[in-house]
This record gives C-alpha cells, structure tokens and sequence, in this order.
C-alpha cells in the first residue's frame, strides 16, 4: 500500500513541474504577443500604465554601490 502511496506522490510530482512548465510557455508566448502589439501601434508604458499590474521593485544603481 505504501509503495503505491509513494508511486502516485511521484506521478502527482511529476504531473505538477509539468503544469508550471506548460503554464510558463503560455505566459512566455503571451508576453512575446503583447510585445510584438506594443511595438506594432506604438504603445508606451505611459499609455498601458493604468492596465498593466504593478511590476517588481528595481534597486537603483546607487542602491547597488552602497552594499
């Protein structure tokens, strides 16, 4: 019983980092999409920047220096 407990956490394990794979191609292929639109009618940040979710936080140049 235990050994198929542990074939199926496997294959759920398996079945997982195949998911967030296929999930990361879709993403990729969707940013790739939106670029290419941007870059098509001239879209500025400035123009998208009430549609598009908040981004990550960048350190500055000066921030880098002073660590």
């Amino acid at each position: 019983m235990n050994s198929e407990i542990e074939g199926l956490k496997a294959q759920q394990a398996e079945l997982e980092a195949r998911i967030k794979a296929a999930e990361k191609k879709v993403r990729d292929a969707d940013l790739a999409t939106v670029k290419e639109l941007c870059k098509k009618h001239g879209f500025t940040h400035g123009m998208l920047k009430s549609s598009l979710a908040a981004g990550r936080n960048r350190k500055s140049k000066s921030d880098d220096s002073n660590s």
